[in-house]
């Protein structure tokens, strides 16, 4: 298999190399395409030449990457003809707890648009998810609400008969769920905190453990035993529930003891880390390192830290989780934890019309891998 010639560069003539091996092999949607080292043997080409084709095709929506898995032909366009006689809609729903009603952040955008937007994590998972939305002619309605409030539970009902399929994003009670499985529209899960056994409800996770496993290792590796944890309370988020049990994992492995008495608490926002780290500094307590459990309270605690005069990382290493904007930007770049976003809402929305087209699809549950990129904000102790 040759890529095609003339005078195109080589990664557009290899994305015609590629649409060609599909269509010749009978590949499918939802199948997988073979691997870029495959590719690259049998094309004779770089793999760096294969990578550049694939991302080209995965932006114009021909493929669909799932780290940690494999490159897959995306679910075309045809599932629209499938929605005819539908709305159109796709609603995205951000679930917010009753911890983010203090949140500053939240509270100064008020609106449902500018609350979503506001979380760097969910706008990220809603780029992804906006990308195949528009690939598919389909539109995209914001439900934000709170879960502790019983009122919102008929305004979320009212909600699901104006749209086909939802993306719930922190789903944490049991009445919304409910509203969910006894509406007519389909599923995805990002991120739940609930238990759920439902039979057409995908659900789609990042490896939360692994992650910061891997954070915890890595300031272990350099040399530092005395490891504050900024975290989010674990009650009702699974988030900080498996993030907290791989940052105790990674210290037992390592044969360091757990400290409570260095452990504080926020709400995922900068304040809050500014605030968490302030407190452990006020109590006096030994610490040469500092995991964040998300990039906006390592960042606050980074902020905490300048303030206080200690210098970062010479004086407190720090490590965030997410690898959202804000960490490659911040004044000491923020070693931290990828999560892949973008990717994530792409793949909930190709599930999503998956299942129009398929309505008795089997139910999976799909984790996503998470990695450190290590920055500056970390450093050996002398």
């Amino acid at each position: 298999m040759n890529p095609k010639g003339g005078t195109q560069p080589l990664h557009v003539a290899l994305q015609d190399t590629i649409r060609s091996l599909i269509h010749d092999e009978g590949i499918q949607p939802g199948e997988m395409i073979p691997s870029e080292r495959e590719l690259s043997q049998r094309c004779g080409v770089s793999r760096s030449s294969i990578r550049k084709a694939i991302l080209s095709l995965v932006h114009e929506g021909v493929l669909l990457r799932i780290p940690g898995k494999g490159t897959f032909v995306a679910e075309n366009s045809g599932a629209v003809s499938s929605l005819a006689g539908r709305t159109g809609n796709i609603g995205f729903v951000v679930l917010l707890s009753s911890l983010d009603r203090t949140r500053p952040d939240i509270q100064a955008h008020a609106t449902e648009n500018g609350r979503a937007f506001w979380m760097p994590f969910y706008s990220e998972v809603f780029e992804g998810a906006s990308q195949e939305l528009e690939r598919n002619d389909l539109h995209l309605l914001f439900f934000v609400g709170y879960q502790d409030d019983p009122s919102e539970r008929s305004r979320f009902r009212e909600f699901l008969k104006k749209v086909d399929g939802v993306i719930a994003c922190e789903l944490a009670v049991a009445p919304f769920a409910q509203a969910i499985e006894t509406s007519s529209v389909s599923a995805v899960f990002l991120n739940p905190s609930l238990v759920l056994r439902s039979e057409r409800v995908d659900i789609v996770l990042m490896d939360n453990f692994s992650g910061a496993y891997q954070a915890v290792h890595h300031l272990i590796g350099l040399g530092h035993k005395h490891i504050g944890l900024i975290n989010h309370p674990t009650e009702q988020n699974r988030s900080a529930r498996e993030r907290f049990q791989g940052y105790r994992a990674a210290l037992r492995r390592a044969g360091v003891k757990y400290d409570e008495g260095i452990v504080e608490y926020g709400d995922w926002s900068m304040e809050s880390g500014y605030a968490a780290l302030e407190r452990l500094l006020k109590r006096g307590v030994r610490i040469t390192a500092l995991f964040a459990t998300n990039d906006e309270m390592a960042i606050g605690a980074m902020r905490a830290a300048r303030d206080h005069g200690l210098r970062v990382p010479e004086d407190l290493s720090i490590v965030g989780f997410d690898d959202s904007p804000l960490s490659s930007n911040a004044f000491v770049p923020l070693t931290t934890v990828r999560v892949y976003k973008r990717e994530m809402g792409r793949y909930a929305i190709q599930r999503m019309l998956q299942r129009f087209r398929e309505p008795q699809l089997v139910p999976v549950q799909t984790v996503f891998p998470t990695h450190l990129v290590e920055r500056g904000s970390c450093c050996r102790i002398s």
